[in-house]
């Protein structure tokens, strides 16, 4: 790698595993509801969790929003990101919150310490082409990573359930464990300089 590159990596279901450890941790907690990870299959969470909790799985999950800070993290995640940092890059956490979650983000972040340069904390309606300069982006949401190559950047989708639908654009890959990541990164920076 001739210069660093700038990395924006998101944080809920690429370094914190927020919908298995955490919200679906709750669920079945509370509501024997018997859910596994492969029963989110769409973006949108409500369509499975609020049948199950009688009524919006959002304003539900606000009121107990302290378990954002329990939730744990994606296998290999901090391991992953200390070794992209070891190889040169620069990374940035760029995650989207309300602000009344933002309290437990930095709790998240310091117990668990991901190796990283920068944390970003956008709102929920902000784009994050718009508030970073990173030239790849590793996330789950599919959206998120059309925009970076709407962009002219690159994009990883982070595999999940609920985003295997997902179809793959040229300057996007799509890696399923952190153990790859280098790997694909390798890939998209030699697909930039041979285009």
């Amino acid at each position: 790698m001739s210069e660093p590159k700038h990395l924006a990596v998101d944080l809920d279901d690429v370094v914190l595993d927020f919908v298995d450890s955490g919200v679906i941790r709750c669920v079945n907690r509370e509501y024997d509801a018997g859910l596994v990870i492969e029963d989110i299959v769409d973006w949108d969470l409500g369509k499975v969790l609020n049948p199950i909790i009688g009524g919006d799985w959002w304003a539900w999950w606000a009121k107990r929003d302290w378990l954002w800070a329990q939730c744990d993290a994606i296998p290999g995640a901090i391991g992953g990101l200390q070794k992209l940092r070891d190889l040169g890059y620069y990374l940035e956490i760029v995650t989207s919150k309300p602000e009344w979650a933002e309290a437990q983000t930095w709790r998240w972040l310091g117990k668990w310490r991901p190796p990283v340069h920068q944390v970003t904390i956008i709102g929920m309606g902000e784009k994050k082409t718009d508030r970073t300069e990173a030239d790849i982006l590793i996330d789950d949401k599919p959206s998120n990573c059309d925009d970076f190559v709407d962009d002219g950047r690159q994009a990883i989708m982070f595999d999940r359930p609920h985003n295997r639908s997902a179809e793959l654009r040229p300057g996007m890959d799509r890696v399923f464990n952190w153990r790859s990541m280098p790997t694909a990164l390798e890939m998209l920076t030699y697909e930039e300089a041979v285009s």
